[in-house]
């Protein structure tokens, strides 16, 4: 999914991780008989973040945006076979989201290192703090969650300044008077000064691309009926459109 974090979240994220880091160091360094339980703490902090990452990417679709636009007229639903059924035809498709792709590769390579670090650390390299103080012990067990958490967030930060442009093809949704409610998204109508409108006819799909500062967030509707979408974004979004043969 398509969707960039806002920067309250990410200071949300780096303060919850540093909490759960120093946590697990004090528990690891001054209770030692539940070293063996760590990981399950380790992991249990973790599905918290992701629960809580879903919940934010999530929260235009579930949020009073959302509301107020089914409130509105409801003038076309496009489901998820029409959608597909379009894009799996456009050539042009799967390199506009390679970059996405890599994005989910290095997620799934983060993981491993995450794994593979707290294996080899906490079972061969801590034992070299054995007979140190407890302070020495401390700063041991740190270093072991603070290393890859270090490495973790140097990729994700490279990972989102590479990829500055991202495309979500929006698999199902519905447009309202009042703006599009779909899978993972809502943007509402008439659409602010930020967002800007391209309609492809030979690859039959209305783009609306919001683009940020340091972001551009292209959210893709293919359809069959692409023309009707484009006349009702232009007529209810008064959008700057850019159409192209």
């Amino acid at each position: 999914m398509a969707y960039m974090y806002s920067r309250r979240f990410m200071i949300f994220s780096q303060i919850y991780s540093q909490m759960i880091i120093l946590i697990l160091a004090v528990v690891n360094t001054y209770y030692p008989q539940y070293l063996s339980y760590t990981f399950l703490i380790f992991i249990g902090s973790m599905f918290v973040m992701m629960f809580t990452t879903f919940r934010t990417s999530l929260k235009h679709v579930i949020g009073s945006e959302a509301k107020e636009v089914r409130e509105g007229r409801k003038l076309l639903e496009v489901k998820y076979d029409d959608v597909m059924s379009v894009a799996r035809h456009d050539a042009k498709l799967n390199d506009e989201l390679k970059p996405m792709m890599k994005t989910t590769l290095l997620s799934l390579a983060n993981m491993f290192i995450i794994f593979a670090w707290y294996y080899i650390y906490f079972n061969i390299l801590i034992h070299s703090f054995e007979g140190a103080d407890l302070t020495m012990k401390f700063v041991g067990f740190l270093l072991g969650y603070e290393i890859p958490y270090i490495a973790v967030t140097v990729v994700s930060l490279f990972t989102r300044k590479s990829f500055k442009t991202m495309v979500q093809v929006v698999r199902d949704f519905i447009i309202y008077d009042r703006g599009v409610v779909g899978s993972g998204i809502c943007i509402k109508f008439p659409l602010s000064s930020n967002y800007v409108v391209k309609v492809e006819p030979s690859r039959k799909f209305v783009e609306i691309a919001k683009v940020d500062k340091n972001s551009v967030i292209k959210y893709r509707f293919y359809s069959k009926n692409y023309d009707k979408i484009a006349n009702i974004v232009d007529r209810y979004g008064k959008p700057k459109s850019e159409s192209k043969d």
